[in-house]
């Protein structure tokens, strides 16, 4: 799912977004996750970060299984959202040139099955491209292996892998950035002090 950014109201409608989390029966959780994105007076949620697990890893009665559906009813679920930055103006421009982004994800993995999947939620397509690169005929081969259970769950990690370098990417510079212009403030208010 994708806005434009993450302001803009998501393109999917609620009947879209009921269905799709009925029918792979996804976490209540998510939607606390997904509920940062748009248009918000007071940007706090942008503060907001979480992860949260559901684990069934034997027969219950909470988690039928669905046959038909390759669903054995032993799975787990997770859904965390991250954040990064990115820079958005020039190095030399007044305006503040980064801007904090966030995406959503939810990840469900059934342990006898192998079956998987994927509601990552961000303002636009940028992560789905780097998904596509990573398991598509020029990826790995071992990121994009789905013949047994195990391999599933080894390119499973590997997408949350792409995430976690997503999140990490930039903020380096960003600290570099804030670092030079609290120090530059720091200086024009301390300098009177050591004039005299």
């Amino acid at each position: 799912m994708w806005a434009g950014h993450s302001r803009k109201p998501l393109m999917i409608t609620k009947k879209m977004l009921l269905r799709i989390m009925s029918y792979f029966q996804v976490m209540p959780a998510f939607l606390d996750f997904i509920s940062v994105f748009g248009s918000q007076t007071d940007p706090r949620d942008l503060r907001y970060c979480g992860f949260r697990e559901q684990i069934v890893l034997t027969d219950s009665p909470r988690s039928p299984p669905v046959l038909d559906l390759r669903r054995s009813g032993q799975q787990y679920q997770l859904c965390y959202n991250l954040k990064s930055v990115e820079r958005i103006a020039p190095p030399d421009s007044e305006a503040i040139p980064w801007s904090i982004r966030q995406a959503a994800f939810h990840h469900q993995f059934d342990i006898r099955e192998g079956t998987t999947l994927w509601v990552v939620v961000k303002g636009d397509l940028s992560l789905k491209k780097t998904i596509q690169e990573t398991t598509g005929k020029n990826g790995r081969p071992e990121d994009r292996e789905f013949n047994s259970p195990e391999e599933c769950f080894k390119s499973s990690l590997t997408i949350h892998m792409v995430y976690s370098h997503w999140a990490t990417s930039e903020w380096r510079s960003y600290i570099r950035w804030l670092e030079e212009k609290i120090e530059g403030v720091s200086k024009k208010n301390w300098a009177p002090l050591y004039n005299y």
